[in-house]
């Protein structure tokens, strides 16, 4: 290989006014202020080639600007590469959820090129959120570092679904959430605690039959997805915080405003988009369900990260959802 590094733009309505320098392990990601493209048509009053143009009028194009950039590689192999592409994508995720979730996608091109669209300003202070939290992953244990990192490339591909669709950007944001609270669908229950609970429920039946199965393994054995979030939840955000976000998932009523119960109706087709009590309400939920996957977030990188101030999220949930008091 004749070159140590990659590289690739940064397309979209952006402005920078400088270059920038991204130290991170490894890899070094510079990004270059932007060129902007130039639109150039000439006038020639007689219609023929050979003619020279009377007039040539220059456009700056500024709906689109594009940032050149370059990461080092680690190795020079194909596996540098694929490290190194792997680390675009990392560092587009975190970027996303410093700039304040804009729309950032990272496509890979033959030869090798990425491109990463986003729809909002790249400032100076972007940058040092982006450090800062990029130095809180890194000191994670490394099964931790790996379930943030999951987590937030479908927080990513939230961000840039729900500007076209807001089901899907709820479906990525819940994925988002399943990852962060280390659920598993084929986790099960097992052991001496579990058998004896078992024995003790069947112990008085005098006949066994097809129900009592079906509850000892709902009750017992299955360890749902429902189970696993709450559980996670308590761990992660405290028993009180813990049982209010289990509460909009999974318990409050009527059941079709519950956060779970929306992603299972996208999934299987029963709401639509374009109806509008439908999207009103994913919205909604949307936004709670984003602000659950910040204050997780918070917990795992140790640094604020959120839509807005704690108040005002309060206020929303109050208002469309009844938490018992």
């Amino acid at each position: 290989m004749e070159r140590g590094s990659i590289p690739f733009v940064v397309r979209g309505d952006l402005t920078c006014s400088a270059n920038f320098t991204f130290d991170w392990g490894d890899w070094g990601i510079r990004i270059s202020r932007p060129t902007y493209r130039v639109k150039v048509y000439g006038e020639n009053p007689t219609s023929q080639e050979d003619e020279p143009l009377v007039n040539v009028h220059f456009h700056e194009l500024t709906g689109e600007t594009v940032f050149p950039g370059e990461i080092e590689l680690p190795e020079r192999s194909k596996r540098g590469i694929e490290l190194a592409l792997r680390a675009i994508e990392i560092w587009a995720d975190f970027l996303c959820l410093a700039n304040g979730n804009p729309k950032i996608q990272v496509e890979i091109q033959l030869p090798v090129q990425a491109i990463i669209v986003a729809k909002r300003e790249l400032r100076a202070d972007d940058l040092t959120r982006w450090a800062e939290l990029v130095s809180y992953h890194a000191s994670l244990s490394e099964p931790e570092k790996t379930q943030v990192e999951n987590a937030l490339w479908w927080y990513r591909k939230g961000c840039a679904a729900i500007k076209y669709s807001l089901f899907n950007g709820y479906t990525a944001y819940w994925n988002c959430l399943e990852i962060l609270c280390g659920v598993s669908g084929s986790k099960i229950r097992k052991g001496e605690q579990v058998d004896a609970k078992i024995q003790e429920y069947l112990e008085n039946k005098r006949k066994v039959k097809t129900k009592h199965i079906v509850h000892c393994y709902n009750a017992f054995v299955n360890y749902s997805i429902k189970a696993q979030v709450e559980d996670a939840l308590r761990d992660l955000l405290g028993a009180e915080q813990g049982e209010r976000w289990a509460f909009y998932c999974f318990s409050v009523q009527p059941s079709k405003d519950q956060l779970y119960q929306i992603r299972n109706d996208i999934n299987h087709g029963n709401i639509r988009e374009n109806n509008r009590d439908d999207y009103e309400r994913v919205y909604l939920r949307g936004l709670l369900l984003r602000w659950l996957i910040f204050q997780i977030l918070n917990k795992k990188l140790g640094r604020a990260v959120g839509l807005g101030k704690q108040d005002n999220i309060d206020i929303l949930v109050n208002d469309i959802l009844d938490y018992p008091k």
